[in-house]
């Protein structure tokens, strides 16, 4: 098993207040906090977006796509449809934020946290998510097909209709989380941990009739 721990952000005790538009200078966003704003900036190129907590803030439908998140923490926010694929996280955390429909199609997701998020019809189809961790968030229909999946915990979510198709769950722990029904690919299920009513449910997938009869 990996010693390696997630790494948080690195932020400074206190950063300056800024406007998105003031605080950009040629695509790059860095030091700074932005709060109570909504943000429809449609972005001509890639973003480089460091060291910047982002709260209280409305994106709206952005398209964002190969975008660079270093040391970037988001609280309170509502970046729901938004475009981040291609993008890289790293240490950057998603916190009590609304990201339904969310696209991280092929995003490296790194050393980053989801933690009370509404993460519903959100895509992360062929990404890379490692030293990763989602918790306490409503993940339900989300799409991680064909995702790889390293040192990614997900503790005590909602993840009810979720797509894990194509996607290797070997040492991933599902035990504490919950759900209903589940799209996996049994033959990438080896070494994934479950609760027993859990491995009831992918008893059922598989056809099998279970019996309480000895």
């Amino acid at each position: 098993m990996s010693k390696i721990k997630r790494a948080e952000p690195k932020l400074p005790a206190e950063l300056p207040a800024s406007l998105f538009e003031e605080a950009m200078d040629d695509h790059y966003i860095t030091n700074c906090r932005i709060s109570q704003e909504t943000i429809d900036f449609e972005a001509e190129r890639a973003l480089h977006i460091d060291t910047v907590v982002f709260e209280n803030v409305s994106f709206v439908d952005i398209v964002w796509p190969r975008s660079e998140f270093v040391d970037v923490v988001f609280i309170n926010c509502d970046l729901s449809n938004a475009d981040f694929s291609r993008c890289v996280f790293h240490r950057t955390e998603f916190r009590n934020s609304k990201l339904m429909g969310t696209n991280f199609v092929e995003a490296g997701v790194r050393h980053t946290l989801f933690t009370e998020c509404v993460l519903n019809y959100a895509v992360f189809g062929f990404s890379l998510c490692t030293f990763s961790k989602f918790e306490n968030s409503s993940m339900r229909q989300a799409d991680f097909y064909e995702a790889e999946l390293k040192e990614t915990i997900f503790s005590a979510c909602d993840m009810d209709e979720i797509n894990f198709a194509e996607t290797d769950l070997k040492g991933i722990d599902l035990s504490t989380n919950r759900f209903e029904n589940i799209q996996v690919t049994i033959e990438k299920l080896a070494g994934c941990t479950v609760s027993p009513n859990q491995a009831l449910a992918f008893a059922r997938q598989l056809g099998m009739r279970i019996t309480n009869d000895v």
